[in-house]
This record gives C-alpha cells, structure tokens and sequence, in this order.
C-alpha cells in the first residue's frame, strides 16, 4: 500500500535560490506543453502522446539554455503530470477538468522521481547535486521507518506554501500496515450544519466554525494588506502575516478532522454515510458559506483512504433516500418537513424525532439492510460472521491489489 509521509524541510538560501528556478522551470515547461497540446487539438483534433512530447521537450532545450540548470527528472514529471492530467479528463469528464496554466501565485510544487532520491540519512535527505544534505524534521517513527526503508521510497515532492514555509512529501510503499482488530459495530452518519457530525447511536460531533470564530482577526488582516502599497515590502509582510494565520486554521481544521476519523475508525467496522452532492449544495447562497467552512469533501477523503489502510469499510446510500423524512420507528414518510424543522413528530406512530439523529439512524438501517444485516432472525454470532467476512473480503482485496 502506498502512503505518503510529510515532513517539513529547511534549505539553505542556495538551496531556496535553486528551488524557486526549479518551481518556474517546472510551471513554464507545463505551461508550454500544455499550449502545444492545445494547439494540435485545435488544428489536428487529436491528443500528442508522451513520446511527441518527449520530443518537443528536448528540442526545446538548446533554445532555451537555463532549462539545464535544474533536474531533467523533474521536468519529465512535469511532462507526465500533464499527460496524466488529459488522460484522467477523456476518461471521466464529469469528475476531472480539462488542464489549465498554472500560475506562479498558485500552489508551488515539484516532483523528483526514484532516481533523483539519492540518500536518507537520519534528519538529511540528498536529492540532486544542488540539493543535497537538507535538514527535515518529522516524528522520530517517521524519520525511522524513511532511514530503513529507503529502498521503497517512490517519489518526493517538494512544495512551498503561501506564508514561505517548504515541505517535501515522501511517496512510500508500506506492505506492512497495522490493521486495526475485528469490530462487530456498525454506525451511520448524518452530515449538518449546526453539529458537524450526528451519529446514529447518539454521539455528536460539533461544528467547530473555524472561520466563523476567527471572522474578527481575519477581517482586520484582509483590510491591512489592502492598504499596503502594492509592490512593497510592508505588502509582503501583511500578505504572509496573513498566510499564516490561514494555515493556523486550517491545520486546526485538519488536525479536529483526523481524530473524528481516528475515533469512527477504531470504534466501527462499517461506517455508513450519505452520498452528498456537496457542489450541488453550494448553489445554496445561504448555506454556502457554512458548508465550504465544514471541508465536509476533506472529511470523507480522509476517511475513505484510512478505512482502507485499517480494513474498515465506508458505504455509502443514495443521495436521494429520504433519510431526514423517514421515521425509523414505523419508515412513513413526512413529505411535509423543511429545513427549518428540526424536531418532528410522526402522525402515524406518534414518535418524536430529533430531525439529524433520525437521519442517522436511518442510514445505519439502510446499510444493514443493503449488506443483509436487518433481518430480526439473524442471531448476534450470525451478524458477527456478516461482518468478519466483510472484513476478510476487504483484507483479500487489498492483497490482490499488492499483487496486481
């Protein structure tokens, strides 16, 4: 299984002179081999493939000399990255965008391949020649398993952040991954607004309105920057004064989203979710602003891949399952309940719902239903078979993927 390893890396100011050639270097050769793709798409209709590419790459050296300064390595990734990008948007055009320029004040990365990775040894790694011996710190497990395993390192990507901080992303192969112990449990989700997460046996998670609670600081360092004068100094500083009280934020964010995954993760064996149609939801002016500032996209992301790293299972039930309107005690449906309703009470059963737990529970029965697990003659030690079995199927999958 492929897992990447983060770590933050501190270059000399040679090495920042070089790296900051090697980012434009990068972003111009992706440009250019994007504005040729488009050309030939324009007047032959077809797509060139990587040896055309190849092709043009190298005769574009000699006119431009100072392509010869950075790693050659590290351009080709630049090539792929770009081939990847139109070979994802013709296979999928509803979930992948055609390629665009990039530009210099978006996200600044580089990818060095295998061969690029010259040595690892305890806090230094060694890349090319101009960038050898640069100090990272990481968490002594990870600095460990990077110095013994150097041989199944894939890639590093170097990249550099709004507020000039610089990191390097190692791409490791890890066959060795500690899956978490058999559970007999499983949970649905309800995604909100007022609490983040509901779950279907009561548990909560709230909405921490990471943004929201910090609208004050945010609206005066916004206002600093517009009034410094373009082009200056003082501009600079408030631009990365203000970068860096986003990344505090968001790694907060980030830092609440791992251990709501860490917690649903170690507790349930299948975690039951709604298929949200989350760039639909955004259409909503009122709500907008509330949703981008949940990362519920980020959440499930994370989620997915630590399911699969721990062999546990996400499923999912239809976007349209009417999971806020059914009663779980009787499953009638109240056509008549808005948004506005959070508590409801079900004509034919007399039930009293919380609208966001009702929708978890719903869920959970839902995938117990899809997977054969609400049936009232099944015994304990027959659901505790459905389940050990979802996770060997999950365990022979992931086999079968290291194989493949």
């Amino acid at each position: 299984m492929i897992k990447a390893i983060k770590v933050r890396i501190y270059p000399t100011q040679e090495q920042m002179i070089h790296l900051n050639q090697s980012f434009g270097s990068s972003r111009w050769v992706y440009n250019t081999l994007l504005a040729k793709q488009k050309d030939s798409y324009n007047e032959e209709k077809r797509k060139l493939n990587m040896s055309e590419l190849g092709k043009y790459l190298t005769a574009l050296k000699p006119q431009y000399p100072w392509l010869a300064n950075v790693s050659a390595g590290m351009l080709q990734q630049s090539m792929l990255n770009l081939n990847q990008g139109y070979s994802n948007f013709f296979k999928n055009m509803k979930h992948f965008s055609l390629p665009v320029f990039k530009s210099k004040h978006s996200k600044q990365s580089i990818k060095f391949p295998k061969f690029n990775i010259r040595k690892c040894k305890g806090n230094r790694i060694n890349l090319t020649k101009k960038l050898e011996n640069i100090h990272f710190k990481c968490s002594k497990k990870d600095e460990k398993y990077l110095n013994n395993n150097f041989d199944l390192i894939k890639s590093v990507t170097i990249s550099k952040n709004k507020s000039g901080k610089h990191f390097a992303s190692f791409l490791v192969e890890r066959p060795n991954l500690k899956q978490l112990p058999a559970s007999n449990y499983i949970i649905g989700l309800d995604l909100g607004i007022k609490d983040f997460i509901i779950a279907s046996d009561g548990t909560s998670f709230k909405n921490i309105k990471s943004n929201r609670s910090n609208k004050n600081k945010l609206k005066t360092l916004h206002q600093s920057l517009s009034r410094k004068k373009k082009g200056s100094n003082n501009k600079n500083k408030a631009r990365i004064k203000l970068a860096k009280f986003n990344e505090k934020i968001n790694n907060k964010k980030e830092f609440y989203l791992h251990s709501i995954v860490n917690q649903l993760l170690n507790e349930n064996q299948v975690i039951a979710i709604e298929d949200l149609n989350v760039k639909g939801m955004m259409k909503n002016h009122n709500l907008a602003k509330s949703i981008q500032e949940l990362s519920i996209n980020r959440f499930i992301s994370i989620l997915k891949y630590k399911a699969k790293w721990y062999g546990r299972k996400v499923e999912k039930v239809d976007r349209f399952f009417p999971s806020s309107k059914l009663c779980s005690s009787c499953s009638s449906v109240n056509k008549s309940l808005t948004l506005k309703d959070r508590e409801w009470k079900c004509g034919p059963c007399g039930t009293t719902h919380d609208r966001d737990l009702n929708a978890a529970i719903n869920i959970e029965q839902e995938i117990k239903r899809k997977i054969g697990l609400n049936s009232p003659e099944l015994t304990l030690q027959e659901s505790s078979k459905i389940l050990r079995s979802l996770n060997e199927e999950k365990n022979v999958s992931m086999k079968l993927h290291k194989l493949s």
